[in-house]
């Protein structure tokens, strides 16, 4: 019988290598993963939220999760989060506690914005591209279950484009189905690929199953910050331009922002931007997503020239953009 043959060939081949002194190495393996990477470069950028409610019996204290989003203190979180909130204290990584205000809340895509009043520089995750995510591809979850604050956990991604209502009863669409462990107190929290790009933000679990869990598409989410944390919105500024996401490969910067159309008269026409501009840098900032374009303006004036680094026809250029007012749209903004 082969089996047991092969069993005492392995413990003679011990015993000669005692007898003979020959040395038995353990072998080292790489202790520090692409995932212990990926949360030593995101860590400063999550958020614990400690939000106080009010009840019809009182007030209620609830965890949650959220993710800096614009460094001068703009979080990113699930509207039941925030919703009902009588008080909310969001804790960094350095345990800095400060005080949080609801900003957007927008049951409709279970999103809101808080802000944060602070001088220092914050650490701003910038949204990943959510166009290209593959079924079977890594993910980590960070967040604070039942308050367990900077809980990582991960899996894979399950399914793509899943569609799941709510106990509100709102239709949320476009989401990732993922492994990754999620538990009370991840809601609002960051979902990363293995490249540490914020992916998804978590937003719901299946109650009475294992490793099913819910997050809103990186692609859904920067178009809604996009939309109600945009240069009109804060700086009462207008562009005139819209603007689509192209993947062109693999690897760092495989995502580049498009001008998609131009409003006649607006500030983007009269600078000469066109339909099809690959959008680099505004404002000494560089572009990845719409929303990077909207928050690149969020200290500037009406009248103030910017540059914008753009690629035409394969060739870069640099234009000046005179910024003009602009009305705010609403928080409601379409799907």
């Amino acid at each position: 019988m082969r089996k047991p043959v092969l069993r005492t060939a392995v413990v003679l081949a011990a015993v000669l290598m005692i007898a003979t002194g020959t040395e038995v190495k353990a072998q080292n393996f790489r202790r520090q993963t692409p995932i212990v990477e990926v949360v030593k470069k995101t860590n400063d950028g999550v958020v614990t939220l400690k939000v106080l409610k009010s009840t019809g019996y009182g007030k209620k204290e609830i965890v949650g999760t959220g993710v800096i989003v614009d460094e001068r203190g703009y979080i990113i979180t699930n509207a039941h989060v925030a919703n009902e909130a009588y008080k909310i204290t969001a804790t960094f990584s350095d345990k800095t506690t400060l005080s949080a205000e609801t900003v957007v809340e927008d049951p409709r895509y279970d999103l809101a914005i808080l802000k944060v009043a602070t001088r220092k520089k914050l650490k701003a995750l910038p949204l990943g591209p959510g166009s290209d995510l593959m079924v079977g591809e890594t993910v980590i979850a960070v967040g604070n279950p039942y308050g367990y604050a900077g809980t990582v956990s991960s899996g894979i991604i399950s399914a793509l484009e899943r569609e799941i209502t709510m106990p509100t009863g709102e239709v949320l669409s476009n989401l990732t189905q993922h492994t990754a462990a999620l538990n009370p107190g991840n809601s609002g929290g960051p979902l990363f690929n293995i490249n540490g790009e914020l992916i998804g933000i978590n937003v719901a679990l299946r109650e009475g199953a294992q490793n099913i869990g819910f997050s809103l598409n990186s692609d859904t989410v920067q178009r809604w910050l996009s939309r109600n944390l945009s240069a009109a919105k804060v700086a009462k500024l207008g562009h005139g331009m819209e603007f689509r996401e192209h993947i062109k490969g693999e690897g760092k910067d495989r995502q580049v922002v498009v001008v998609h159309t131009v409003t006649e008269s607006s500030a983007a026409a009269r600078a000469g931007l066109k339909k099809g501009d690959v959008i680099l840098a505004v404002a000494g900032r560089d572009i990845g997503n719409r929303f990077d374009f909207e928050r690149a303006l969020f200290e500037a004036r009406a009248g103030e020239k910017v540059e914008a680094k753009v690629v035409r026809d394969g060739k870069e250029t640099k234009v000046g953009l005179t910024l003009g007012s602009g009305a705010t749209r609403t928080a409601s903004a379409g799907r």
